[in-house]
């Protein structure tokens, strides 16, 4: 275990923060999102500051492994993702006090945390269908509701429930089967006008293996995940020529059944899904530049 990192640390909610909606909010709000997450870094060393108990982490290891980053650079990778949201005033207008927010495949809690001083504490909720790692999110953070269901939809999600809802990282891997059932399910859980916003592979990514595939092939050694999907993508430019005709590119199916090493979702691909099962949803936005994947924005009509 290192960079101070507390394994598995269980927090408690004290004085500061009982019977209050949101202490974070209250003490942080006005923070630039530099000195919010300058403050996230210090806790992972430092979890009480102010009085209050901040959220633990799990061990560096265990995050590397998850996501291939691990305490201070995983925290700024999700700030990142955190700063693209608020940085776009209809969507920041969804992040206020009674406004209901999940973030879809939270796996142990990075990205809510980001989003505690934004929301009441009794209005923010992580949906993780892995049973691990929602318990572990769970003994990391009791601020945060954290829901546990199937890979599949089932119900376990309230209807008309949502304002904001965000996943980073969760339809980068979907199947076209399971990304249907979710964005259908984003649909039937979103409150009228509000928004989803998910991350996912595209044509930068498709073009990065191309390019490691062929420094493998002069000896040089590349990332383990880029390797695992060099091997499961089989021939790489029919890929590529397989997305640029708008077509849904999903391969390297794992363990768990409809989740696999990579998708990429052409906005194409992603509209033919909505309209072919007349889902309430609408693309707001589609962006390929700002962040390491590509970001679509849906407003539920």
């Amino acid at each position: 275990m290192t960079s101070g990192s507390q394994q598995l640390r269980p927090t408690s909610i004290n004085w500061l923060v009982a019977g209050q909606p949101n202490a974070f909010r209250d003490r942080y709000g006005a923070l630039t999102d530099q000195e919010w997450l300058d403050l996230l870094v210090h806790s992972i060393s430092n979890p009480k500051i102010d009085g209050i108990d901040f959220p633990g982490f799990p061990a560096p290891e265990f995050q590397q492994e998850i996501h291939g980053s691990a305490d201070e650079v995983a925290l700024r990778e999700g700030v990142e993702f955190y700063s693209f949201v608020k940085q776009r005033p209809y969507l920041a207008a969804k992040m206020a006090p009674r406004s209901a927010f999940l973030d879809f495949g939270t796996g142990w809690g990075r990205i809510p945390r980001l989003f505690m001083r934004d929301f009441d504490l009794s209005h923010i909720y992580g949906f993780e269908p892995h049973l691990g790692f929602c318990f572990l999110a769970r003994s990391l953070n009791p601020y945060i509701c954290f829901l546990n269901g199937n890979f599949l939809p089932d119900n376990t999600l309230p209807p008309d429930r949502f304002d904001l809802i965000v996943g980073w990282s969760v339809f980068s891997h979907l199947s076209e089967y399971s990304a249907t059932a979710w964005l259908d399910e984003m649909a039937r859980i979103l409150r009228p006008n509000g928004y989803c916003v998910f991350s996912t592979w595209g044509v930068r990514f498709l073009d990065r293996l191309a390019d490691e595939q062929a420094q493998l092939a002069a000896g040089n050694e590349i990332h383990w995940y880029s390797k695992n999907c060099i091997e499961s993508a089989g021939d790489i430019a029919v890929q590529q020529r397989k997305y640029a005709s708008g077509e849904f590119i999903w391969f390297g199916e794992g363990p768990i059944e409809h989740y696999g090493n990579v998708c990429a979702l052409h906005p194409n691909a992603l509209f033919r899904i909505i309209t072919k099962h007349n889902m309430p949803l609408q693309i707001v936005e589609f962006d390929r530049q700002t962040l390491s994947q590509d970001i679509f924005i849906l407003q539920r009509n």
